[in-house]
């Protein structure tokens, strides 16, 4: 009965995210307030997915707009599980790149599209609509509460940890933020600003004048641009790149930092073509040496900070964003680093690199890594329903992705990108499969029934 009724309601499941995908959550895009913390439009939007949940009979709590919760029941003499779920998303980029607007929902050919379709709305809906189907079939001997933040793609987890001050903590938590069969590994995570002044140059009239690329620090970026001067360029554009009237157009492939081989960083192909130049200016030298330190390479190895294990794999670093002119140049990096490696050894190692070219470098942020045994009695309850949904034997994996799993103890990633499928998270054309989402569905319900028929 508890999965006929998620097929029945699917309807009104798909219905549900097209309108939270609607909502443009962006955070980047609005100023925080007192009362809205990462803008009115992002607590608009939470208000939005706490109302729906009420329309069907749960009972919800909105924390000073960082986060809000749904709750299958107020009694709090029944044990507590945790889903954790967020609504933000990261920007949409080039909007030209879309061939469906990025916040309209649109439904084509047995896939939904939109920014946050896959990270993380429609998990969200899945899972509220898993929570009223295992509801509405069986009495409850625990709770069930998902959780819904707004600060999720930042790194930073406000959201929970303003929800972790005053509110209970879950027995256990799974976070639909991942992949299937389940991830047990998350590598640790450091987001880094390199700093170079170039102090009071003599402006030449032959010289690289401006490079700029990337938007956010866990994507990788897909277009770069330089301006020159005084520089011969190809007459023909081609191999990735537009060439205009003193300026240089280097394009890539944009996709999840926690995956960089999957795309083409748009501004290492810019800086490679940069150095070849040879131009002899502060920042046209100080851009070779940035290429001969990064190459067209993901794991560090011309850094010195290559290292890998077997729980997790290897490390992958992404140059990000650069913002550089005649004065200054500000790069961003990304780094996810194996479980068992030190992160404090990898800032150091970095520090000493660019000290030699007269950079600084800043540790903006740091996730520590999560690490949960193949045996542990919850990771397996996961995995058993996975099996039993799909008819799939599975294995926990690990990810260079970060959820909120790192600041929720008990807890573990468990979907929604299915073995085989495209990750499609901060894409353009972000979109998640239909026949996908409904599985995951009847996953999250089946969590929920072994976990009530354990107690």
């Amino acid at each position: 009965m508890m999965h006929e009724l998620i097929n029945d309601r699917f309807g009104e499941l798909v219905t549900d995210l097209k309108y939270m995908l609607s909502f443009r959550t962006d955070a980047s895009l609005y100023k925080p307030t007192e009362s809205d913390p990462f803008g009115r439009p992002m607590t608009d939007a939470l208000n939005a997915f706490l109302k729906r949940a009420e329309s069907y009979g749960f009972t919800t709590k909105n924390l000073d707009n960082y986060v809000g919760y749904v709750d299958t029941s107020t009694d709090k003499s029944l044990p507590l599980y945790g889903i954790m779920c967020h609504l933000d998303v990261v920007p949409a980029g080039d909007e030209s790149l879309w061939h469906y607007p990025p916040f309209g929902g649109i439904e084509s050919g047995g896939r939904l599209y939109g920014r946050g379709s896959f990270d993380d709305k429609g998990p969200a809906v899945a899972s509220l609509h898993a929570m009223r189907a295992i509801r509405d079939t069986q009495p409850l001997k625990c709770r069930f509460r998902l959780i819904v933040g707004l600060d999720e793609e930042t790194g930073a987890f406000r959201c929970i940890k303003r929800y972790k001050k005053t509110e209970e903590i879950p027995l256990n938590s799974f976070s639909p933020d991942g992949a299937f069969p389940l991830i047990n590994a998350e590598k640790g995570i450091l987001r880094l600003t390199v700093r170079k002044n170039f102090g009071n140059v003599v402006r030449l009239p032959v010289g690289i004048k401006t490079v700029r690329g990337g938007i956010r620090t866990n994507i990788v970026p897909g277009k770069a641009v330089a301006t020159v001067e005084g520089v011969h360029l190809p007459e023909k554009n081609g191999n990735g790149f537009e060439f205009r009237e003193g300026e240089i157009v280097a394009s890539g492939l944009s996709t999840h930092v926690k995956h960089p081989w999957e795309g083409k960083n748009a501004i290492l192909v810019l800086l490679q073509f940069l150095a070849g130049l040879n131009v002899p200016s502060g920042l046209g030298q100080y851009i070779k040496a940035l290429h001969e330190l990064f190459r067209l390479e993901y794991d560090g190895r011309s850094l010195g900070i290559a290292c890998e294990d077997s729980v997790s794999g290897m490390l992958t670093c992404t140059l990000s964003v650069i913002e550089a002119d005649e004065q200054a140049c500000v790069l961003k990096m990304d780094i996810r680093h194996p479980v068992t490696c030190n992160g404090d050894d990898i800032v150091l190692k970095l520090q000493q690199v660019f000290s030699q070219l007269g950079a600084s470098v800043t540790l903006d942020s740091r996730n520590n890594p999560l690490y949960v045994p193949e045996e542990d009695p919850f990771v397996q309850l996961l995995l058993g329903a996975y099996t039993a949904v799909t008819g799939q034997e599975g294995k926990p994996i690990s990810t260079g992705g970060g959820t909120y799993c790192r600041d929720m103890p008990n807890s573990v990633s468990f979907g929604i990108l299915f073995p085989g499928e495209e990750s499609v998270a901060h894409c353009a054309d972000e979109y998640v499969s239909l026949a996908s989402l409904r599985t995951a569905a009847h996953i999250y319900a089946e969590v929920f029934d072994r976990i009530n028929r354990m107690r």
